[in-house]
């Protein structure tokens, strides 16, 4: 009987559950079918126009002096004075004097070499008189109507005497400029690299007491390649004049101008550039001034472009031998043009053909463009 009444108890239980569940499954809210939203791109769009634009090309390079050069004497001698400028980063002007040598023993050898000048040409006088008394005797005592033998009349004499007095004006001369080689003088305004001389230091002719460079002005080498340059105007090379240039370094201070003036002898062999000059002059009418060995940023000012349209390259897109652009048309969907580049820089693109003015460039990444598809353009 228990047994029973469990059974009848289990069908109870199962019966409620099921109909729980028909109710439940035929009484639950049904829900209206609709089409998901369809996604439009949302992009944003640079609008271009032709214009004229100046190329403006940026490249990096070192700053060198003009020239250089090194201080030595010309004659020997103990060093009796140095300027306080002839130490390493002194400024010196053109003509200061730089260093002097004890001049005592030229001072001697001027007087020696005028003294011997002056018995050269007492010689020479007396000889020119004993010739003129030859001559009278020959003509007018001889009654000679010929011309009188060359000893007689004294030639070979005079012109032995005569080469005396050159010899020894020659040497005077050489004594004179001995003399004034004793004081060393600037050669141009410049800077003091480094020095190596002390007072009362004995020195011969070539010994290297400083080495200097000229402070009028100074030369980035930049280099470039051959594509760039021939958007520049570089002296000898494509134009009579240089395009101008800033020169940026990197310690925050205004930029420096000057002009290209002109291209190395030849392309390096290794890495296939070759070297543009610019010079920039006056180097230290500011502070701080451009030293040399400084590395500097240097933006070309090259030539101007007529009638071309300017976007940043990374707008472009390479495909299939040839770049092109996306744009949005009147329609809001998007266009794909390819395009002809004239020029590309580190940042821009010049385009000579394929945009329109007015023409909206896409400048957002689209993952999967196609053309036609329609786009929504931001802020619109």
């Amino acid at each position: 009987m228990k047994r029973l009444f469990q059974a009848l108890l289990v069908l109870v239980i199962l019966s409620l559950g099921l109909g729980l569940a028909f109710y439940l499954v035929h009484t639950k809210p049904r829900l209206k079918k609709r089409k998901p939203p369809r996604h439009i791109p949302l992009v944003e769009v640079l609008v271009v126009q032709k214009g004229d634009h100046q190329v403006e090309i940026e490249e990096f390079g070192t700053v060198y002096p003009l020239r250089t050069g090194k201080i030595v004497p010309e004659v020997s001698g103990r060093i009796i004075y140095i300027s306080p400028r002839l130490i390493a980063g002194g400024h010196f002007r053109r003509g200061e004097v730089l260093v002097r040598l004890d001049p005592l023993d030229y001072e001697t050898a001027v007087a020696l070499a005028e003294g011997e000048w002056r018995e050269a040409e007492k010689a020479l006088a007396e000889t020119e008189a004993a010739a003129e008394s030859a001559l009278h005797e020959w003509f007018q005592v001889l009654k000679k109507k010929t011309p009188p033998p060359p000893l007689v009349a004294k030639k070979p004499q005079l012109a032995a005497a005569r080469a005396r007095v050159e010899a020894a004006r020659a040497k005077w001369r050489k004594a004179k400029e001995d003399l004034r080689r004793t004081v060393i003088r600037a050669p141009f305004d410049g800077l003091v690299v480094k020095a190596d001389v002390d007072l009362g230091q004995y020195v011969n002719p070539g010994t290297v007491l400083a080495e200097v460079y000229d402070a009028s002005a100074v030369e980035v080498r930049v280099p470039l390649e051959r594509r760039e340059i021939r958007w520049l105007e570089v002296p000898g090379f494509n134009a009579p004049k240089g395009s101008w240039a800033e020169v940026f370094p990197f310690l925050g201070e205004r930029p420096w101008r000057g002009r290209v003036v002109r291209v190395a002898a030849q392309v390096d062999e290794k890495t296939r550039l070759i070297d543009v000059f610019v010079r920039i002059k006056r180097p230290f009418s500011r502070k701080p001034p451009l030293l040399p060995g400084s590395f500097v940023r240097v933006n070309f000012k090259g030539r101007l472009l007529r009638g071309v349209y300017v976007l940043p390259r990374d707008f472009l897109h390479w495909r299939k031998g040839h770049y092109e652009v996306y744009l949005v048309n009147q329609k809001g969907r998007l266009e794909v043009r390819p395009v002809k580049v004239l020029l590309f820089t580190k940042t821009k693109a010049f385009v000579r053909e394929g945009l329109y003015p007015g023409a909206r460039v896409i400048t957002s990444p689209l993952p999967a463009p196609v053309p036609g598809m329609e786009v929504r353009i931001k802020g619109s």
